[in-house]
């Protein structure tokens, strides 16, 4: 037996302890990974509670404008029909939407249309809800428009202190000349008859009627313009002594009715006032017929517009609480003489008559209208 020696021990144990030192890192470096336990000193994360869900934010105060007939306004509507039917005055309809259902609501609306602005306030009925409040319009801003134009309408919402929205609405404004005749309504798609609107046209009180009066008491044997009192030959001869003074003047007939914005469901054309007429010595259908009824009306008779499609004449009742119709063909003033125009004007009333409740056609009888409400469009100097 070999005796043990110290030295080979040694260099036994240090190849040993290479091969135990070469073994373990390969283990760490490609054996699999292990998680140790965590330090018991070491509490675990106690777990956060789960937020309670949040409600979404209220929407914002806000408002939109409209205005009838798509925006667009007919002053002439608005002064004939001003005390008879609300709908063409209240044409401006605001709704409100995300307002604080119980409190108050202040709505303000601006336009040079008006004669202040309007201030509205009440307790809004819901979040959403429509008003359709009643305009304090300038009703001589009105009758000065004279050609198409837009405006605008600066619609302000106010809740609380500081909820506040604001809108601005254009509309097209139409010439105080531009008659509506026919409305369509939207939701039944029926047409209203909207021609007791030409009455406002006649003018009874128009300062120059005195001046064509005078002008008819000289080119005829009148002594006075009587009215009804002296019977129906008495009637048709005022009649006729004005027809020849407008004559004289040289007034003629113009076809020019059209209009410059059309906008459907809506049917109109533009009239001339009487002084616009007798200074333009022009006018067409309707023009001649406004003035002839504004002079008859001014001496005591009572004339009625006569409307057929694509034309209209006037007439006059024998007596006063109505009776027979006295009808005249305006179209044929300054080329034909009075009982032309009688004549023709009778025939027409013929073949008119039995279509009188059919769509298009229309008796304007100028003294109903007046009880109505329907006052004439005041009479305004030349700019």
């Amino acid at each position: 037996m070999e005796r043990f020696s110290p030295r080979r021990f040694l260099v036994l144990v240090l190849i040993l302890g290479i091969g135990v030192g070469i073994g373990a890192g390969l283990e760490f470096m490609f054996g699999p990974s292990r998680a140790g336990p965590p330090p018991a000193s070491v509490a675990a994360a106690p777990t956060p509670p789960k937020a309670a869900p949040q409600s979404p934010p209220e929407a914002n105060l806000s408002c939109s404008a409209s205005a009838s007939f798509q925006n667009n306004l007919y002053p002439s509507l608005m002064l004939s029909f001003g005390g008879l039917a609300q709908d063409f005055t209240h044409c401006l309809t605001v709704e409100i939407r995300n307002a604080p259902a119980g409190k108050p609501c202040q709505l303000r609306i601006d336009s040079d249309l008006l004669l202040e602005p309007l201030l509205l306030t009440q307790n809004a009925p819901s979040g959403r809800f429509v008003l359709n409040p009643e305009i304090p319009w300038n009703y001589e801003a009105l009758r000065r428009v004279d050609q198409l134009r837009p405006e605008t309408f600066v619609v302000t919402v106010t809740a609380g202190e500081k909820a506040t929205a604001q809108t601005a609405l254009v509309c097209t404004v139409h010439p105080v000349n531009e008659a509506v005749s026919r409305v369509q309504d939207p939701e039944t798609g029926q047409w209203q008859d909207t021609s007791v609107c030409f009455a406002a046209f006649v003018n009874e009180d128009h300062p120059w009627i005195g001046a064509l009066l005078r002008e008819a008491s000289a080119h005829g044997n009148l002594e006075r313009f009587s009215g009804y009192e002296f019977g129906e030959q008495a009637v048709v001869e005022q009649m006729e002594a004005i027809w020849e003074a407008l004559a004289a003047r040289r007034l003629n007939y113009v076809d020019s009715a059209t209009t410059s914005g059309g906008v459907p469901g809506i049917t109109s054309q533009y009239v001339r006032f009487l002084d616009q007429t007798v200074r333009e010595q022009g006018a067409n259908c309707v023009d001649a017929s406004v003035m002839m009824a504004s002079i008859f009306r001014r001496i005591g008779l009572r004339p009625v517009l006569i409307f057929a499609p694509g034309h209209c004449f006037v007439a006059v009742y024998d007596l006063p609480q109505g009776g027979q119709l006295i009808p005249i063909e305006t179209t044929m003033l300054g080329t034909a003489p009075f009982s032309a125009a009688l004549s023709y004007g009778g025939r027409e009333l013929v073949a008119d008559a039995p279509n009188f409740s059919s769509p298009g056609y229309s008796v304007v009888d100028i003294a109903l209208a007046r009880q109505q409400g329907v006052k004439p469009i005041a009479y305004e100097e030349a700019r």
